[in-house]
């Protein structure tokens, strides 16, 4: 495919987050604060990777609060993981080569194994920095769903009115949650690089939740924006991907419980396991969590949010806060008729190598062997094996010359056959 066909094409600028491993100094803080717009977040730029260490510099964000003691977790590196290799262009190409070659966009990435840190490298970041998830964040909204499921608080087969009335005369109000949580929903909303910066009510969308004029001229709020998406196809039809369903998912979350995602993400998970840090989460100019991918924390504790989902959840909290019928339900729920359909579905086919089952639960991919994948822009990256006890995280800001899919896979099989 030509890059001016790609919808996933990214413009980029040509910089090295290898010299981030020490932070920024005062000077290059500035340069790059005042030079940054939305455009430049939304693409991989040096202010960019700037941003996504500084994100409450730019905009209004809430704080997702931990509690109690740390979870430490304790290191048992494995010489594996570094030495996994996979083949490009007829070359060959180690995991731990690839990751800390000077032109890698790779800033943080560690691997868990039953429980231990196995590898961990800090190429462009600090160990202690907090970075975007990105689009990692929107599987906190399918877990919320999930665990309003379990407390028979929602019923995803109801539909969008039943929970928001003033949806009543939007195209939203007769597609039912589920269509919504597996990204389905038929609305006029794909989303991808191309649809994010052109003429389309997703970029309409993006452009509100940040306060800025839609290419009309006209300043919509987060839930205008949202409610004016037009239908394009009937629901159920095709795995269509777009952060908007995820913000709807907040706007039912935050509709049943009465409670800021902030807050409930503090109470229900961030303060129950054992987090060594705070996390933050970027909100609109009205105050809408953008729960779809502003959630910034440290990497270890993206990996130990992972970690919820297998069977070392013993080491970081007393209670299990991911129960097992969860995990099941988000590994079952998806429609594989579905998954190419679509511009995602296709591109994680090539990256991984491998084609998934489907998408669920707001994860971008299931497996047969029921492991979980969830994609964040421009490089960020969560993969749980729940099976193989197994947690592979990492932060970028670009693309490594083979896709961290394809490793992260790759490895988690690796280890498995090791053990």
């Amino acid at each position: 495919m030509n890059a001016e066909d790609d919808p996933y094409a990214t413009p980029t600028e040509d910089f090295s987050v290898s010299e981030l491993k020490n932070g920024y100094s005062l000077s290059d803080a500035q340069r790059l604060h005042d030079v940054w717009t939305l455009e430049k977040f939304l693409n991989i730029t040096e202010s960019g990777a700037y941003s996504y260490f500084h994100l409450p510099e730019f905009l209004p964000h809430a704080l997702i609060t931990r509690d109690g003691p740390v979870a430490e977790l304790s290191r048992a590196p494995s010489q594996i993981v570094g030495d996994t290799s996979l083949s490009v262009n007829n070359k060959d190409i180690r995991f731990e080569d690839m990751i800390t070659s000077l032109d890698s966009p790779l800033q943080g990435v560690m691997v868990v194994k039953n429980g231990k840190v196995v590898f961990e490298k800090y190429p462009g970041m600090r160990r202690t920095d907090r970075h975007v998830w990105m689009s990692n964040a929107k599987v906190f909204a399918g877990l919320l769903i999930a665990m309003l499921e379990e407390e028979e608080k929602i019923d995803v087969q109801k539909t969008v009115s039943a929970y928001l009335d003033e949806t009543q005369k939007t195209a939203w109000a007769d597609i039912k949650v589920i269509d919504i949580l597996n990204m389905q929903t038929g609305l006029d909303l794909e989303e991808n690089p191309a649809s994010r910066s052109g003429n389309t009510p997703y970029n309409v969308f993006v452009r509100s939740e940040v306060g800025l004029p839609a290419p009309d001229g006209k300043t919509y709020t987060h839930n205008q924006a949202l409610y004016k998406i037009p239908k394009l196809r009937e629901p159920g039809e095709r795995f269509e991907y777009s952060s908007a369903n995820t913000q709807m998912l907040g706007l039912i979350i935050e509709a049943v419980t009465q409670k800021r995602l902030a807050e409930l993400i503090s109470e229900k998970i961030w303060m129950k396991s054992g987090m060594e840090g705070d996390a933050t989460l970027g909100l609109s100019p009205q105050g809408n969590g953008i729960i779809h991918g502003l959630i910034s924390s440290r990497l270890d504790d993206m990996a130990r949010f992972g970690m919820l989902f297998t069977p070392s959840w013993k080491l970081l909290s007393k209670e299990q806060i991911i129960s097992d019928a969860i995990i099941k339900k988000m590994q079952s729920s998806g429609t594989s008729d579905n998954f190419l359909k679509g511009s995602l579905g296709p591109r994680l086919t090539d990256e991984f190598r491998e084609q998934p089952l489907f998408n669920s639960y707001q994860w971008d991919a299931v497996f047969e062997d029921g492991d979980l994948y969830k994609s964040g822009m421009n490089g960020q990256g969560l993969y749980v094996s729940p099976t193989t006890d197994t947690v592979v995280v990492w932060f970028s800001t670009g693309f490594p010359e083979i896709p961290m899919e394809a490793f992260s896979r790759t490895i988690v099989q690796r280890l498995a056959d090791k053990t």
